[in-house]
């Protein structure tokens, strides 16, 4: 077994530690000097989003990670076989390209297509921007915006297909200079990196490449960088953050610039985009100090679970949507039950408060009444009696003491039962008794008290008794002397009783805050069930078959569990010639994609 950090727990008092030593500015309270996002079409500057329609082979293969999701949750799967990690890293693979999955040519348009479709738009809108030299300060003979790509999968590799390399082969293709497009992966060291960050900020890179480790901290390029494109989703908004940080940013000459998400539809990319919003939430609420949950999940989790996998492959938002709605619901109904065992807790509380505020209002009534039959004791004053003869001397006393301990066969005693031995003596105008009182662990103790004075009793090992001597006969003395200080501390403990009472009643009955929240996930988790039922209950038509499509290539092999785990390697060599397929637009053109797409038919060289 292995153990790994998985929750949070206690946050409100984590936030309340955090907020004492952490200040917290975030980007929006600085008002840098930093260009603005792009307007969307509708109005709002944040990040476009840009979908891009799954093709056949990555429907079927999301199908095939559900069936292994559903093999892994039942237990019919050796995990070292195969796991809900593996299942994820699949997943965001193919919702990148499906040829890191198999190798055979997509059905139509992919997630770099689209991509090299919109880059190549951009450079020609701004390959004549002017722009300023950064070191003399003078408008540059070089014109020109540069543009940012990032995807964590698929990076360079010289013996296998890859993203990177796909992606500059058709920009060339579209008529890019090639030597404009780089890969950061090109820099092996810092010297290297510090000449290719100034190539991008002279003008001389179009297109800048990289993954978030390799471009994110450190990299000084913004000058000119006019849009940035994910094609893939990490998994920490602190990744996001450093990743668009590379574009917001001190010193970019652009008023504004275009952030890009690339989203594969029905694929593990909007799971992953939902997840990492999900999380910079959470991250904001705490930088802010506006938490009020009790426990939270660990944030850096890498993989999904199996009902979340088995509703994404299903293609139906419903069944993810009912996957998250019974999270949330679980989430407030714990919630729910954790504040009605608070309620009990203070009850209890309250009631135990009461039961100690009488108990120690009795106790400063016999102290108090106790106090004005003391008498002294101290230095010459001494006097006791034990076993009805008196002594005057503290050592003749301990002596006579442990005498009678031993008479009384106290050493023997008290193993199963408490052995009361009644009252053995008088000092200070107060009897002394004494009690034999065994212990859970074995042990036998031996209490001490003195009559009408509450809180006037000790406890000592048996052991310590029988050998106790002058030392327990000045223990008993001080019981009797430290009366005041007793009733001191009988008043201070009312006070806190009475307080803690006060305290119980006034939180007491206090409604639960989530119960709206609670409500509303309730009745949507139950329209979304009913949905679900009708559609179960419905049958289902059969579907039209497709006509028969004239292809020079033998037909592709169905996508099963076994095909793709018998494939090897997965995003393997390319060394088969290419074949042609026809080229369908991804998507309408927008308002940041004015030209349109390439002619259909034509092959794409790798």
């Amino acid at each position: 077994m292995k153990t790994r950090f998985a929750k949070f727990q206690n946050v409100p008092e984590m936030l309340r530690m955090w907020s004492t030593f952490a200040d917290v500015k975030a980007a929006e309270d600085l008002k840098l000097p930093v260009p603005d996002i792009r307007i969307r079409d509708d109005g709002n500057r944040a990040p476009l989003t840009r979908g891009v329609a799954p093709s056949s082979e990555l429907v079927a293969f999301v199908k095939t990670l559900g069936e292994r999701a559903e093999m892994i949750a039942s237990g019919s799967v050796d995990p070292r076989e195969d796991n809900m990690l593996s299942v994820t890293s699949d997943g965001r693979k193919a919702a990148l390209d499906m040829r890191l999955i198999v190798s055979d040519d997509p059905s139509g348009p992919t997630k770099v297509d689209v991509a090299a479709d919109m880059i190549f738009r951009t450079w020609e809108n701004t390959r004549d921007t002017e722009y300023l030299d950064t070191v003399t300060g003078e408008p540059s003979p070089i014109k020109g915006a540069m543009q940012l790509v990032f995807s964590d999968l698929s990076t360079p590799n010289k013996e296998r297909w890859n993203v990177y390399e796909e992606l500059r082969t058709q920009l060339i293709y579209r008529g890019m200079p090639a030597e404009g497009i780089r890969f950061i992966h090109e820099a092996r060291n810092d010297l290297e990196k510090g000449r290719l960050f100034a190539a991008a900020r002279a003008g001389h890179i179009s297109v800048l490449l990289g993954s978030t480790e390799r471009m994110g901290v450190g990299t000084n390029v913004q000058a000119r960088a006019i849009a940035l494109y994910h094609l893939d989703c990490p998994w920490r908004p602190s990744d996001i953050a450093q990743r668009e940080g590379r574009i917001l940013r001190q010193g970019n000459q652009n008023e504004e610039v275009a952030i890009v998400r690339l989203v594969t539809e029905r694929s593990f990319d909007s799971y992953m985009w939902q997840g990492v919003e999900r999380k910079a939430k959470f991250i904001s609420q705490v930088m802010r100090g506006r938490l009020d949950v009790r426990e939270i999940e660990e944030i850096d989790s890498a993989s999904l679970t199996a009902a979340e996998a088995k509703a994404i492959s299903s293609g139906n938002p419903l069944l993810l949507d009912q996957a998250n709605l019974q999270s949330e619901v679980t989430r407030l109904r714990r919630l729910e039950r954790a504040h009605q065992n608070n309620e009990r807790m203070l009850e209890y509380t309250r009631s135990q408060a009461v039961q100690d505020a009488a108990r120690a209002a009795d106790d400063i009534e016999g102290i108090r009444a106790a106090i004005p039959n003391m008498i002294d004791t101290t230095a010459e004053k001494f006097r006791i009696t034990i076993q009805g003869r008196f002594y005057d001397s503290r050592s003749d006393a301990g002596h006579a003491l442990m005498g009678w301990a031993r008479q009384a066969n106290m050493q023997y005693a008290g193993r199963h039962q408490v052995q009361d031995y009644g009252v053995i003596g008088r000092i200070g105008g107060f009897d002394i008794s004494c009690e034999l009182v065994p212990e859970m662990a074995g042990d036998v103790l031996v209490r001490t008290s003195l009559h009408g004075v509450p809180r006037g009793s000790f406890t000592v090992t048996r052991d310590s008794f029988l050998q106790g001597g002058v030392g327990l006969i000045q223990r008993i003395e001080n019981r009797m002397a430290a009366l005041p200080k007793l009733l001191t501390e009988a008043e201070q403990d009312l006070a806190r009783a009475e307080q803690t009472r006060q305290d119980a009643e006034q939180r007491l009955g206090q409604p639960f805050k989530h119960a709206l929240a609670l409500s509303a996930a309730e009745a949507d988790l139950e329209k979304v069930e009913k949905k679900i039922a009708v559609m179960q209950r419905q049958t289902p038509e059969e579907p039209t078959p497709e006509p028969e499509r004239v292809s020079a290539s033998p037909p592709r092999p169905e996508l099963t569990v076994e095909a793709v785990r018998a494939y090897q390697p997965r995003g393997g060599v390319r060394s088969e010639p290419d074949q042609q397929r026809p080229h369908t637009p991804a998507a309408a053109p927008s308002a940041f994609d004015p030209m349109p797409l390439r002619p259909s038919g034509l092959q794409i060289g790798r």
